[in-house]
């Protein structure tokens, strides 16, 4: 049974009550006028008498009936007001419920959206960065290798003004050369000696590998100046110390760098 036919049936009551009320008070306006002209009329008369009586006695049951119907009407009444007031706790109840649950999925929704753009995000920045580790496998050159030649150049020519005057028969260029290949070997030796130390350390507690930028993080808090291309230049160097591989497939696509120092090189026997 629904709200609108709970609350119909009870105006029906209502109305039927309203009524009854009516017929009740009508009777007993009406009784004492009969009463009245019961007295007045001749005593003599049996036949108005017997029928005055009878109008009597069934205005009497009549009005205890309609007494015992007003009273089953208000016992009806107080029940079904009883069963809506039960049916409003239980639809608010319903209404509750179902606007809890209505937030909790609205919640998790948030969520997982919040998820997916961070999961687009990361998948977007690692394309990006796969891309920018290919183009630089495929295309780059060693880096800084002409700088460096520059700059030592210049050094040897403003401290041994005295060995290029030694070098009358042979060209500026091979003078200039041999001498920064003799003044800046130890140099880089010893510079690439620290950072081959540190990368293989980092990458000794690291067995299946880390990402350049990974390997980069820990060397920059030792060398702040060192950029990532430099750490992968020297890295390419040194084959038989550092190891790449790649791991995963499509999109997910990393390159990771390996220690391989302790790994014994093929001898060629058969």
């Amino acid at each position: 049974m629904t709200r609108r036919e709970v609350f119909y049936l009870a105006g029906c009551f209502l109305v039927m009550i309203r009524v009854f009320l009516k017929e009740i008070k009508n009777v007993q306006l009406e009784d004492p006028g009969s009463q009245r002209d019961d007295d007045e009329m001749d005593v003599s008369d049996d036949e108005d008498f017997m029928r005055k009586r009878q109008r009597h006695d069934i205005s009497i049951e009549e009005t205890y009936h309609l007494k015992d119907e007003n009273d089953s009407l208000r016992c009806q009444l107080e029940a079904y007001k009883n069963e809506v007031e039960v049916l409003k706790l239980d639809y608010k109840k319903d209404m509750e419920d179902k606007d809890k649950q209505f937030k909790v999925l609205q919640q998790t929704l948030q969520g997982m959206q919040q998820q997916l753009l961070e999961a687009k995000k990361r998948q977007c920045e690692e394309e990006a960065r796969v891309k920018d580790l290919q183009s630089k496998l495929s295309g780059e050159k060693p880096p800084r290798k002409h700088d460096r030649k520059i700059l030592t150049d210049k050094e040897i020519i403003n401290l041994d003004d005295s060995e290029n005057e030694q070098c009358d028969s042979v060209s500026v260029s091979e003078c200039l050369s041999e001498a920064a290949t003799s003044t800046t070997s130890q140099r880089l030796n010893e510079c690439d000696a620290k950072l081959v130390g540190i990368i293989s350390t980092f990458l000794n507690v690291h067995p299946f590998g880390a990402g350049l930028d990974y390997i980069w993080s820990y060397v920059s808090k030792i060398e702040p100046n060192i950029r990532p291309s430099d750490i992968e230049s020297l890295m390419i160097r040194f084959p038989s110390v550092f190891k790449q591989e790649l791991v995963g497939i499509g999109a997910n696509i990393e390159r990771k760098w390996i220690f391989n120092a302790f790994c014994s090189a093929p001898n060629g026997k058969s």
